[in-house]
């Protein structure tokens, strides 16, 4: 597989998980939150291991199989618990905001471990890309420092997920040697939230009338596990700043998704940040670009 088709897989995962709001928010209603997120896991953890199957474990080290494993169970529950935790939606745009963070996280790291050339370009396209974030998530009665006082436990959770986010797509990369281990993570994630979810909950499931309910929990698993093995492929032998660049758009691709299934209507507000996206997205292209044809133009004069 080229690494061109790779980047265009993992690209899919952004518009894939974009549905995941407004499809989690109607599951939510009726099995709640904790429910849909252990339900929406463990039929994800099915249909992977029908497709996919597990990896080959002799590909990899013991080493990344366990850290990897880690950082991606840790980061689900952290993320779950976050939006569980969040109660209401100006904390949940909020939420959203925070976990955002996780592209220029990448690149911080990226530059940092001498990954990728990282230049004025590239951080000014990272600054305007993540101001976009924000306008589209702004209200009038945003307040990061009051709202994080009344509930530091969901904030610091969405803030640690956004790192461990980070921290396993570059290891992921660095350390897989091609390996594929996606449905390995989405078993071990089912099954620590149902350990997690009986010590809390008990073996009390929520009954729910309508197949229409229990649609909507299938399709956010298809999406969901569909995602993240196109996202996994992308990282592995993708290009990762390409895949940061787009990943910029998510948030928008989701309220508009949003939007739709819950009939809700469009903010200026959301507008204008889409257009400052676009804008910082294609100041990290040039960049991006730029850099590129500089080593190739170097590679062919040595």
């Amino acid at each position: 597989m080229s690494r061109q088709i790779s980047t265009l897989i993992g690209v899919s995962a952004l518009l894939l998980w974009s549905t995941l709001v407004g499809l989690l928010r109607l599951s939510t209603e009726n099995f709640g939150p904790i429910y849909t997120v252990t339900y929406v896991y463990t039929i994800s953890a099915i249909i992977l291991f029908l497709t996919y199957g597990l990896p080959d474990l002799k590909k990899v080290s013991k080493k990344f199989l366990i850290l990897s494993s880690l950082l991606f169970v840790i980061f689900e529950l952290c993320f779950a618990f976050s939006i569980t935790l969040a109660n209401s939606s100006e904390k949940s745009i909020e939420m959203n905001i925070i976990f955002n963070m996780w592209p220029t996280l990448i690149i911080i790291m990226l530059a940092v471990l001498k990954e990728e050339k990282v230049n004025l370009m590239t951080i000014l396209g990272v600054i305007v890309s993540f101001t976009g974030i924000v306008i589209v998530n702004y209200h009038s009665n945003l307040n990061f420092i009051d709202n994080f006082f009344k509930n530091p436990i969901s904030y610091l959770l969405i803030f640690l997920a956004s790192i461990l986010w980070a921290v396993y797509c570059i290891y992921t990369k660095k350390q897989s040697n091609g390996t594929n281990a996606v449905s390995l993570y989405f078993i071990l994630t089912a099954t620590a939230l149902w350990i997690l979810t009986i010590s809390t909950q008990g073996l009390h499931l929520p009954h729910v009338r309508g197949i229409n309910s229990y649609l909507f929990i299938f399709i956010n698993a298809v999406f969901f596990s569909m995602g993240y093995l196109a996202w996994n492929i992308g990282i592995i032998k993708g290009n990762m700043p390409v895949l940061i660049m787009f990943s910029y758009f998510s948030p928008i691709f989701s309220s508009v998704f949003s939007a739709f299934v819950l009939n809700s209507d469009l903010t200026i507000n959301f507008w204008y940040g889409a257009l400052t996206v676009t804008l910082g997205s294609l100041i990290c292209w040039f960049s991006i670009r730029k850099n590129h044809i500089q080593n190739n133009n170097a590679k062919l004069a040595s």
